[in-house]
C-alpha cells in the first residue's frame, strides 16, 4: 500500500515503537495519524514531533484505555465518523510488573491479557469489517521474540504474545476474502520505556539483567522501519511476520508466512 494521502492508525504511540512507526508514516506523508494511548502529555509530544516534519500530516491524540472494551469500541466508532481509516497498528502493550504470575492478583492478570491480547482481536475485527467496506487496508500487530521460543520470565506477557503471533497468522485468509492483510512485526529488545516497567519501582526486573548484558538491543526506528516495509509490501500474502534483532552490530530481519496464507 501507498502510505501517501492515506489513514493511519496508531495505538500505544506517546513513546518508543508507536511514536516512532507515527513519524515514519508521517515520513511517507500519510494525510491524517491517529495516535492513541492513555499517556496524554506523550501522545502530545508525538504529534508536535509529527508537526515539526512539516508535511501537512495531520496528528489526532486519543486517549484510550485498552483494558476497557467498551471504550475501544467507542473510539473505533469515533475513527469511522471521522472518516476511517486505511492503516491500523495494534502496537500498544504492557508487561506484568511486580508481582509476577503465580503470585499477582486475577485483576492483574485480566488486565494484561485485555491489553495485548484481546483489544488486538477485538480492534482488528472493528477495522477488519470497516476496512472491507472501503475496499481493503492493512493490520498490523506487534507479537515479539519472545513469541518464537522461550527466555523471557514474563509469563503473562510471553503468553499473551504467543496469542498475538497466533492470531495474525490465523487472519492470512482476510487478505483474499475482504483485501485486508493482517501481518505482525516481532521486536527483540528494544530500547523503550516498558522495559523499566518490568520490575518494581521503574526499574528493570531483577531477571532482565542476563538478558541485558547478552543481547544488544534494537532502536525504535528498528521497529518502524519493518513496520512500514510490511504496509507497503502487497505482495505479501497475509498473516505474514518478521522479527527484528540486533545481533553482531547490525539489525537483522527474520521472515516467515503463514504456511495456509
Amino acid at each position: 500500500m501507498d502510505i501517501e494521502g492515506r489513514t493511519c492508525v496508531v495505538t500505544g504511540a506517546a513513546a518508543g515503537i508507536g511514536r516512532a512507526s507515527a513519524l515514519a508514516f508521517a515520513a511517507r506523508r500519510a494525510n491524517v495519524i491517529h495516535i492513541a494511548d492513555v499517556d496524554e502529555p506523550g501522545m502530545a509530544e508525538t504529534a508536535r514531533l509529527i508537526d515539526d516534519l512539516g508535511l501537512q500530516t495531520r496528528a489526532k491524540t486519543w486517549i484510550v484505555d485498552l483494558a476497557d472494551l467498551r471504550a475501544l469500541q467507542a473510539w473505533m466508532a469515533a475513527l469511522a465518523d471521522a472518516g476511517g481509516y486505511d492503516v491500523l497498528y495494534n502496537n500498544a502493550g504492557v508487561v506484568m510488573g511486580e508481582p509476577q504470575f503465580p503470585e499477582a492478583p486475577v485483576e492483574r492478570l485480566e488486565w494484561i491479557i485485555d491489553v495485548n491480547l484481546t483489544s488486538v482481536v477485538a480492534a482488528s475485527q472493528i477495522a477488519a469489517q470497516a476496512m472491507r467496506d472501503r475496499g481493503g487496508g492493512v493490520i498490523v500487530n506487534t507479537v515479539s521474540t519472545v513469541a518464537l521460543g522461550k527466555g523471557f520470565s514474563d509469563v503473562m506477557y510471553a503468553t499473551t504474545k504467543a496469542g498475538v503471533m497466533m492470531f495474525t497468522r490465523s487472519c492470512a485468509g482476510l487478505k483474499e476474502s475482504w483485501n485486508v492483510r493482517v501481518c505482525g512485526v516481532l521486536p527483540g529488545l528494544t530500547r523503550t520505556p516498558i522495559l523499566k516497567k518490568t520490575g518494581a519501582d521503574g526499574d528493570y526486573a531483577p531477571w532482565m539483567a542476563p538478558i541485558l548484558a547478552n543481547n544488544a538491543m534494537c532502536m525504535p526506528q528498528d521497529i518502524a522501519d519493518a513496520v512500514i516495509d510490511m504496509v507497503e509490501d502487497d505482495g505479501l500474502p497475509g498473516g505474514d511476520w518478521v522479527a527484528v534483532r540486533h545481533i553482531d552490530g547490525k539489525i537483522e530481519r527474520q521472515w516467515g508466512h503463514d504456511e495456509g496464507g
